[in-house]
């Protein structure tokens, strides 16, 4: 089971989430595709420039893999003050 785990702002629009990944998500990007059709409130902030992916502690591009055994983090972008 793959843990999904949101930061920042993304952490407003849904708590963590324990999933088995479908057999046809292998990277990254696949994952934001499902997460957007599948969780719609997701939709307005996983692709937002600037947000990071860490999957297993380690900052990741979209095309890097994905399995049930990752721990995948969205980091938004920090604000300052």
């Amino acid at each position: 089971m793959a843990v999904i785990l949101f930061f920042g702002r993304l952490s407003e629009l849904s708590a963590p989430l324990d999933i088995d990944l479908p057999k046809d998500i292998k990277t990254v990007d696949g994952l934001i595709i499902w997460l957007e059709e599948n969780y719609p409130a997701l939709k307005s902030g996983l692709k937002h420039k600037g947000n990071r992916i860490a999957v297993n502690h380690e900052i990741v591009d979209l095309k890097s893999l994905v399995s049930n055994k990752d721990e995948i983090a969205f980091m938004s972008p920090l604000s300052g003050g």
